[in-house]
């Protein structure tokens, strides 16, 4: 099918802007509230559910946890899996207002234009094309929206207790031309009492497990101020003393590439090891600091198709004489989990501290030479003409997990930066054309 594509970037970069606009990072999960995951997400939900029913699509709200938009019918259904929710932006620098859409040299930037509010627009808009144009899909297409995908995916497993699960599908949050696996997922949580020895009596890192944080504060009971510039000075690390908070600056990035990001805490911990070594520092820097694969706890695990571990200590809160550190792991192989097990346990009973793996998540796989795989693969082909990129396997976790015959396809281009979960991100004005073309080729083919 042939559409005039230029009349539908003006509806798409509307509906983007008005959905970046909203700031549905999560705060505080209340189930028994009718905005299970806040205000922001509630409206945003609301607003693409009135916005689509006015464009004579069926719409439908799961109790604000997650809703769908509906176009065509058939024994099968397609669903294309995408998510309101994004990460928090505390700690970053941008440049621009992150909730307002800004187009600069045919960037778009704000948060959530890339993860996931840019591609899921990009497929409500592909789907408002087919419909226009007359398209009589012989399978049902579900676009379902979900409010909780940074921290847990409640709103799906709400969702589908009342909705009945795809045949197949995929979604629009990780890469291109697709992934056809995803890593089996391990959090867990150290903690314990602080030792009155201990020089830190506050520190404060992180929001989420699956972003590695780029600021840390601490307060100390000595005072090691000059010290600390002249560590930073030499180490050519950013950071400063607000009164008497000791600041560090790091670099964003999503948990399943820690290796991109320079997590905060780990250049306090090192300022810490040098000016007065403690069991908490120590501990840190043995089994912890500047290891994005888990070397030094030993869980340095890989699988030749579903590649290396990722370990990525996201949140640290000391305060009160007790210690909570929270690590979010991307594992090759849920075979993987014992040895883990074994190697945290080992590390925290050593220094008097506790674990508890607070989250399972198994590993995706579908069949790179299926029908689902080989038809989203040509209608990526189709429209870029990029025949030398490959489907691929990724740390990160996406909603197709929910669906046995899903995969994650698009938005990110090869060669790409990846701009998910840090300050500044931004989606490429071709790109979106791009996808915008691809996922209507895509669901075309599928439901034709």
């Amino acid at each position: 099918m042939n559409f005039n594509l230029d009349k539908y970037i003006e509806d798409g970069l509307f509906l983007l802007s008005k959905l970046v606009s909203f700031e549905t990072v999560l705060n505080q999960y209340d189930p028994k509230s009718d905005a299970p995951f806040g205000k922001e997400n509630k409206e945003a939900l609301h607003f693409m559910l009135d916005y689509a029913k006015h464009d004579g699509f069926l719409v439908f709200n799961d109790h604000n946890y997650a809703g769908h938009i509906e176009f065509g019918k058939g024994k099968e259904t397609l669903g294309i899996l995408a998510h309101l929710d994004v990460v928090p932006v505390e700690g970053q620098n941008w440049n621009t207002d992150p909730f307002t859409l800004t187009i600069q040299n045919d960037k778009l930037f704000g948060r959530g234009t890339i993860d996931d509010k840019g591609p899921l627009v990009a497929a409500y808009i592909a789907m408002k094309m087919l419909k226009d144009n007359g398209f009589e899909p012989k399978k049902q297409i579900r676009l379902i929206m979900g409010c909780d995908e940074e921290s847990g995916s409640r709103c799906l497993t709400h969702y589908f207790k009342e909705n009945k699960l795809p045949e197949f599908g995929f979604s629009p949050d990780a890469d291109f031309p697709l992934i056809y696996g995803e890593k089996a997922h391990m959090t867990y949580v150290i903690e314990g009492n602080v030792d009155d020895k201990e020089i830190v009596y506050e520190m404060i890192c992180g929001t989420r497990l699956n972003v590695v944080p780029a600021k840390a504060t601490m307060k100390l009971k000595k005072d090691y101020k000059k010290e600390y510039q002249e560590f930073l000075k030499k180490n050519n690390y950013k950071g400063e003393i607000i009164g008497e908070d000791y600041v560090a600056y790091g670099i964003a990035s999503h948990a399943m590439v820690p290796e991109k990001g320079l997590n905060a805490a780990f250049i306090l911990f090192q300022f810490l090891d040098e000016v007065e070594s403690t069991k908490l520092s120590s501990f840190f820097t043995t089994y912890f600091t500047f290891d994005p694969f888990g070397k030094k706890m030993g869980y340095d695990l890989y699988d030749e198709e579903m590649k290396e571990l990722t370990s990525n200590v996201g949140i640290i809160n000391i305060k009160n004489g007790k210690v909570w550190v929270g690590v979010d792991c991307r594992v090759p192989r849920e075979s993987h989990f014992e040895k883990m097990k074994s190697c945290i346990e080992q590390a925290t009973n050593s220094v008097g501290l506790t674990a508890k793996i607070e989250g399972f998540g198994g590993y995706h796989y579908v069949d790179p030479k299926g029908f689902l795989v080989s038809t989203l693969l040509h209608a990526y082909q189709d429209i870029t003409k990029d025949t030398k990129s490959k489907p691929i396997t990724i740390g990160g976790g996406t909603y197709a997990k929910f669906i046995k015959n899903a995969v994650a396809f698009g938005p990110m281009l090869p060669g790409r930066e990846d701009g998910c979960h840090i300050a500044n991100e931004y989606m490429l004005m071709d790109d979106f054309k791009i996808m915008i073309q691809v996922y209507a080729k895509a669901i075309y083919e599928l439901t034709k």
